[in-house]
């Protein structure tokens, strides 16, 4: 039979790839991508209508993201939209750094204060969700709308939607959190050994064992060269 040459593999220590976003799992929260082209979904939220763009997501070197969310408040055909966006940071680890939210109704600007989160990722393995239980999220995102919410009622706002604003991205907030997950690079095989022969079994040296002489008789084992054999008796 033909020697078949195997080669065995390692399996090397997968590295973090980053923090990713199921940007398709957090349209489907709201309803889909079904508005400008795909690129928006709308719904209605507190009795008023919302309208959540896909998130811009920007990569930082070390693996951490940016993430910016914009939602409108849809005011009707004959009344101009307000807008608000909504900002996160996350690091490598799948930690979340900080987070602000800010709203513009007719130009004018109201903007939460930047809270950040000095807690460690709960993430551990491939694929949980980033902070485990969300504890702290949830801590980090109910200190940014209270101070958002206090900020627009000192504006004297008194349209519903308007009033419902935080609350809507509070909303986002809540949905888009469980969307971000960590990943890892797939495991790389690096050979490490090559070249044995599949059709001899490889026994240790320890292993093998002595072969007993048959038939009960006394094995001899000599050294070196045989002696001779005697010369045959001399003929009278």
């Amino acid at each position: 039979m033909k020697p078949i040459t195997l080669v065995f593999f390692l399996l090397t220590a997968a590295a973090w790839a980053g923090v990713e976003v199921d940007v398709d799992k957090f349209g489907e929260s709201l309803g889909g991508w079904k508005k400008e082209d795909g690129k928006a979904a709308e719904y209605k939220f507190s009795e008023s209508n919302y309208r959540t763009y896909k998130p811009e997501i920007s990569k930082a070197p070390d693996g951490g993201i940016f993430i910016s969310v914009r939602v409108d408040h849809m005011r009707g055909m004959f009344s101009s939209d307000d807008h608000a966006s909504l900002e996160m940071s996350f690091g490598p680890d799948g930690a979340l750094l900080s987070a602000q939210a800010y709203i513009s109704i007719q130009e004018r600007r109201i903007s939460s204060d930047m809270f950040r989160s000095g807690s460690r990722s709960a993430a551990g393995a491939v694929g949980n969700v980033v902070g485990g239980t969300g504890a702290q999220a949830a801590k980090v995102g109910g200190e940014v709308f209270a101070n958002l919410t206090g900020k627009l009622l000192r504006e004297n706002v008194t349209e519903p939607g308007r009033v419902a604003f935080p609350a809507a991205l509070r909303h986002n907030y809540n949905l888009f959190y469980p969307c971000v997950h960590v990943e890892k690079d797939p495991p790389k095989a690096l050979p490490v050994e090559e070249g044995i022969d599949a059709t001899k079994p490889v026994t240790p040296p320890a292993a093998v064992e002595k072969k007993a002489a048959p038939g009960g008789t006394i094995e001899v084992r000599t050294f070196g060269e045989p002696p001779p054999e005697p010369a045959p008796p001399a003929k009278p």
